[in-house]
């Protein structure tokens, strides 16, 4: 006698070893679909008749399956579930949802935009408060705008996609960026990042690339996370520290001021100034046979601390306690040489900034601070 249970999931994938049992006597419990049965020619439902030598089932707590269990009955198994199989049924769920449910049926990518960004910030609270059936639960709230999104994509007329594919853009991803560590190798943490790096860049280039290093930097997110967004990206493309702006390193929150927005477009405007230093810096570097190439062709590669500061339009305007921050010119018997400090390139016209002469340095009193503006 022999109970013989196949995966809910796909009833109809037998283990091998059951499979010659099959051609007999077989009983089989009523949620197993009508198609498995009707391909067995000797089976009929359980409570039919006399126990047959094999029952057949999905239902490991049906009552009959755990009867002939307990009576010690030969047991022959589906595999056990491998992690990540309930991630089946949450697809499946929101399959159904989005056919059948009135408001999941009327959604948008648009319209979930504020629930995607709110489950992102209960997840981030229930990290940082340490409740890990808090973070359970947040976590599959995320997963549900994940699942929801993709399934919404399914539908487009252009470009549809589903959740196997981001799934599929993901381990593809994984297997490029990280290689070594898949493959079971020894490599040291500087080592990993370094082929992560070095490959995301290579995977940029295979896209068309990325000429700024400001580029794909997501500036929804909230004004302070995308200033230091920014700053980490200028500096690792070799902007010199010196010109970054205090306005986007210095915060002053106030009752009377809207932080949030005034941070905002001042790191917008910082990245609009790098972009504009980046063109300036390719257009330096061409030939004068590919003088009509266009700006953004190509990455720029590897650019210099000095290519930035010839290049670079304007002075930072305040000093800056912080470690990023230049002494900036005051009004005193050094301002000269503080001028001379200051790089700008006269030859460019894209920024339209003449030579800086001693007359276009406005002279304030001692005691109150100067500027040097290109007039």
């Amino acid at each position: 006698m022999t109970v013989i249970l196949v995966d809910p999931r796909r009833p109809a994938l037998v283990p091998v070893d059951a499979v010659e049992l099959l051609t007999g006597d077989v009983q089989y419990t009523e949620e197993m679909p009508v198609m498995v049965p009707w391909s067995l020619p000797s089976a009929r439902p359980v409570y039919s008749g006399a126990d047959a030598p094999v029952l057949l089932s999905s239902d490991r707590q049906h009552p009959q399956v755990r009867a002939r269990l307990a009576a010690g009955e030969r047991l022959i198994a589906a595999p056990a579930s491998q992690p990540g199989e309930r991630l089946v049924d949450a697809v499946a769920i929101m399959d159904k949802l989005r056919t059948a449910g009135p408001w999941e049926s009327e959604q948008t990518h648009d319209s979930l935009r504020r629930y995607l960004l709110e489950e992102t910030y209960e997840l981030f609270d229930a990290v940082r408060g340490g409740n890990l059936n808090e973070l359970r639960d947040e976590l599959g709230d995320v997963l549900l705008q994940v699942l929801f999104h993709a399934r919404i994509a399914e539908e487009a007329t252009q470009h549809a996609f589903t959740i196997d594919d981001v799934a599929d853009a993901l381990v593809r991803k994984l297997g490029n960026r990280v290689p070594a560590v898949l493959a079971g190798e020894s490599i040291s943490l500087q080592d990993q990042l370094a082929q992560w790096e070095e490959r995301k860049a290579a995977e940029k280039m295979r896209n068309g690339g990325r000429f700024s290093c400001v580029d794909d930097v997501p500036t929804s997110q909230p004004a302070l996370a995308l200033a230091q967004k920014v700053i980490a990206r200028v500096l690792s493309a070799g902007v010199p520290a010196q010109l970054i702006p205090a306005s986007i390193v210095t915060v002053t929150v106030a009752a009377d001021k809207d932080a949030e927005n005034e941070l905002r477009t001042e790191v917008l405007e910082f990245m609009d100034t790098v972009r504009a230093v980046e063109r300036a810096i390719a257009a330096n570097r061409r030939d004068a046979d590919v003088s009509n190439q266009l700006d953004g062709a190509a990455p720029l590669g590897v650019v210099s601390a000095d290519e930035w500061r010839r290049h670079w339009p304007v002075v930072v305007d305040e000093p800056l306690d912080d470690p990023l921050a230049p002494e900036l010119v005051s009004g005193d018997d050094d301002l000269l040489d503080e001028v001379d400090a200051v790089f700008i390139d006269s030859d460019d016209e894209e920024f339209g900034v003449p030579e800086l002469a001693v007359e276009d340095v406005d002279l304030a009193e001692p005691d109150q601070p100067s500027s040097v503006e290109p007039q």
